[in-house]
């Protein structure tokens, strides 16, 4: 499963070969199942799958659906990821060791994509849906707002009554996830020729004044984060998510034309805040800490704004109980349990603070109660763009989701 999942790569937007690749292997190997590539134009493409007659063909609203997303953080081409990586050398191809598997993109996210899979054609629930969405992770659009595999799904099918995102997290189930948006700080001036410094506007041209930029947005980030946070908790003390702020990129000039002084510089950032925000509110907030700056805009792109899902929904009850049943009694309640022989056994640590990636915030924002958990990979000893999985601990989550969807009708109940 994993082998074929890893077998070809899913960037961003490019997911289309993997998913008619995997719907044919799966068609093949699971024919009782209905699965559909569902194209996003020309390059990206879903698959979504169901028992055959069940909703899927019918256009009937699911129970549930498993979700997951086909495409990686990084694209694949070591070229192409060195602005990020740093390295260009190709990167390594999957590997099945013993009790591990290692490969590129298993932690986002086809580790725990491969787990979801299993466990839903082991339950073979007629009225459940598993999705493994193209364009899941998180790319600049900047108003283009492209349709995602989520996005089609739930513009295409009657909303499902719940939904479950099988991907790394916590231990535990999450319940909350924060949300989550990109900031984009623009500052503008003539251009000119360095070698006539007088002549230039700012003195010393835009990229003189980078430092004072970085030092400025750092610093409010760090703030409007805690502040937002303190907010939040005051509401409620117990929620799971949190906030981080990041620089993710700076551009500015011409490498082959540096004598050039640019007419513009920007700055891109990544902010996670405890969901629902304001749109809007972080870019006026920013811009009125920038104000010093002549010529400075901020944009701000929003990339996911959810509730959270109640404690008590079902769909959290339910992924809880199949949690527990793998993991041991209490272990994903956030609250001590009593054991069969009436013990107490304490339970982990509750969530608070994920400030992880935010898939099901898009599917709570729709008005679908949803749950995320999943396997995480183990700490990386060697390549970064490499994940490496326990295959013991892949079955083990293989056995959640099949309880968890067995589950679904005493969900709806």
């Amino acid at each position: 499963m994993l082998a074929e999942l890893a077998g070809t790569a899913s960037p961003h937007g490019g997911e289309r070969p993997r998913a008619e690749k995997f719907a044919a292997w799966a068609a093949e190997r699971w024919p009782f199942i209905d699965w559909q590539v569902r194209p996003l134009g020309e390059n990206s493409a879903s698959v979504l799958a169901s028992v055959h007659g069940g909703s899927a063909a019918e256009r009937a609203p699911a129970d549930i659906v498993l979700y997951s997303h086909l495409d990686t953080s990084l694209t694949g081409d070591p070229v192409v990821d060195s602005a990020v990586t740093g390295r260009a050398d190709p990167v390594p191809a999957y590997r099945h060791d013993g009790d591990t598997v290692s490969g590129f993109g298993l932690g986002v996210a086809k580790a725990p994509a491969a787990a979801a899979i299993v466990g839903f054609v082991r339950a073979a629930v007629p009225n459940t849906h598993l999705l493994l969405a193209a364009r899941g992770t998180h790319r600049t659009s900047w108003g283009a707002h492209p349709a995602t595999g989520v996005t089609e799904y739930l513009a295409a099918f009657p909303r499902p009554g719940a939904a479950v995102v099988a991907k790394g997290g916590p231990p535990g189930v999450l319940r909350q996830e924060p949300a989550a948006l990109y900031l984009r700080i623009r500052l503008e001036a003539g251009w000119g020729p360095l070698m006539l410094p007088g002549l230039l506007r700012p003195p010393g041209g835009l990229l003189s004044q980078a430092g004072a930029l970085l030092a400025a947005v750092e610093s409010w980030g760090s703030n409007y984060a805690a502040d937002v946070t303190q907010q939040a908790l005051r509401v409620d003390p117990s929620r799971q998510d949190g906030a981080s702020f990041g620089l993710g990129a700076l551009r500015a000039g011409s490498p082959e034309k540096p004598d050039l002084a640019p007419a513009a510089l920007e700055l891109y950032c990544y902010l996670v805040l405890p969901g629902p925000v304001e749109p809007g509110a972080a870019a006026a907030s920013l811009a009125a800490h920038l104000s010093a700056f002549d010529g400075v805009r901020v944009d701000e792109e929003l990339l996911g704004n959810g509730p959270g899902t109640p404690p008590d929904a079902p769909v959290i009850q339910a992924a809880t109980a199949a949690y527990d049943a793998e993991f041991g009694p209490g272990a994903g309640a956030g609250s001590d349990a009593e054991a069969g022989s009436g013990a107490r056994i304490p339970a982990v640590e509750p969530i608070r603070g994920w400030t992880g990636s935010t898939d099901g915030v898009v599917f709570r924002a729709a008005g679908v109660p949803t749950a995320r958990l999943g396997p995480r990979p183990l700490p990386n000893t060697g390549d970064p763009r490499i994940d490496t999985f326990s295959v013991p601990e892949l079955a083990r989550w293989c056995h959640v989701y099949e309880r968890l969807l067995s589950r679904t009708p005493r969900i709806h109940a």
